[in-house]
């Protein structure tokens, strides 16, 4: 009798860091879901960065974001992610496809907050698969600074969303 070929076992993370955080914006749930959104090739450049974008909508409610930034010893990074986006929930979901943070998705949601104000609900699972295994004690802290980066992040989107869509 032959014997069973051997499955190989799929490799296994060395860190899964999972976060999330709320963000306000002085603008109705609407508007502030709509402005999230609208994905521009010229995304990168609003969030600091010296990347690139592209965007392919490959249906009504999803988009591929392939984006190229510069890393550090003159390498670039590229991400792909598929972002599909719920209308009805003022929601969308980013799963990386290509990329260091492979299989890594993130939640996004409006809700309304006050009177005319909304908020970002932010869920996110970072994985990671290069380096050595985190211990539990690091993965809390790598939980931590990338809360705190995201979060930085969408205060500065908040910023820019709200000269958008604020009278002046």
């Amino acid at each position: 009798m032959a014997a069973k070929p051997s499955r190989s076992q799929p490799p296994r993370a060395t860190a899964c860091a999972e976060y999330s955080f709320r963000q306000r914006f002085r603008v109705p749930p609407e508007a502030a879901f709509r402005w999230c959104i609208d994905f521009e090739p010229y995304d990168a450049k609003h969030s600091g960065g010296h990347g690139s974008r592209r965007v392919a909508w490959v249906a009504p409610r999803t988009v591929i974001l392939d984006d190229v930034y510069p890393a550090s010893g003159g390498r670039r990074v590229r991400k792909v992610r598929s972002v599909q986006i719920y209308p009805e929930t003022r929601s969308w979901v980013s799963t990386h496809m290509v990329g260091p943070n492979l299989h890594s998705q993130f939640r996004y949601r409006i809700v309304p907050d006050g009177r005319n104000g909304s908020a970002l609900v932010f869920e996110g699972r970072d994985i990671r698969w290069h380096g050595a295994r985190l211990s539990p004690a690091a993965e809390r802290r790598l939980s931590k600074r990338l809360r705190d980066e995201d979060s930085a992040l969408w205060k500065w989107f908040a910023s820019l969303m709200e000269r958008d869509l604020l009278p002046s």
